[in-house]
């Protein structure tokens, strides 16, 4: 079965007529005012001129800088909104996993110490219970809890961390220039935080309780090993059944070989 479809006009096509329409108006306009005060006797023909300076710019150019600075105010609104819809998570805002993954390999770099050498941490953060949430009360209601989570890591993380959403359960957070002592400070208050903030699932009070493993890196290591020895962390304090936060210090000779 053919469909027709109607051809869309050229975009040149709109802005020629655009430009024409424009044009006439604004030709109009002049012919227009400068008629009506040719034909005033009470003015003489230099208040003629200092009017018709005054009154055709006032009426040509103010709405037309008007239209061109609200038209570029929408485009940069608009660009703004995709582009933080292409680089974050749509249901916690925080970043996606890509997006994630690009700005720690940016920061990596930057967490110079003293000495010369970047360090800092990278956390993942796990909800123990986000699943069975999932099961018991519906997917709505898992993203609430996931949504809870993603406030309770921002409220407790320096405005120059990052956040992101690397799974359906899972958070990534980087802590650029972190200690020891730091990373397993913010660890802590977040897991503190998380299970002390009651969650309300359909007015039943439910507890939600982390599992963080981490890792503190020293000179330039690959995300990917960064990663790798953070989930293996995360796997004993899933199964050990301690505190649920492990830290693992990765140093330069300690750093995974990169793989081709």
């Amino acid at each position: 079965m053919n469909t027709s479809q109607t051809p869309r006009t050229p975009r040149w096509i709109w802005l020629a007529a655009f430009t024409l329409v424009g044009t006439i108006c604004a030709v109009g306009l002049s012919f227009l005012v400068h008629y009506l005060l040719f034909f005033s006797e009470n003015i003489n023909p230099y208040r003629q001129s200092l009017l018709a300076a005054i009154i055709l710019p006032v009426a040509i150019a103010a709405p037309l800088l008007f239209y061109i600075a609200y038209t570029s105010q929408t485009v940069r609104n608009y660009r703004n909104e995709r582009n933080f819809a292409a680089a974050h998570d749509p249901s916690t805002e925080v970043l996606n996993g890509n997006a994630f993954t690009t700005l720690v390999e940016r920061r990596r770099n930057t967490s110079v110490s003293e000495a010369g050498r970047t360090y800092g941490a990278l956390l993942i953060v796990e909800a123990q219970n986000a699943r069975s949430i999932n099961i018991d009360y519906g997917f709505r209601w898992g993203e609430e809890s996931m949504r809870q989570i993603a406030s309770v890591i921002r409220a407790n993380v320096r405005r120059s961390d990052i956040v992101g959403r690397l799974s359906d359960d899972e958070f990534g957070i980087f802590l650029p220039g972190a200690t020891v002592e730091q990373a397993r400070e913010v660890g802590e208050r977040i897991r503190s935080a998380a299970t002390e903030t009651p969650f309300l699932a359909e007015g039943n009070e439910l507890s939600l309780s982390l599992d963080i493993g981490g890792v503190i890196f020293e000179d330039q290591i690959e995300f990917r090993g960064l990663m790798r020895v953070a989930s293996e962390q995360l796997d004993k304090a899933r199964t050990k059944g301690d505190d649920g936060f492990r830290l693992s210090a990765l140093g330069a000779s300690e750093a995974p070989e990169r793989r081709t």
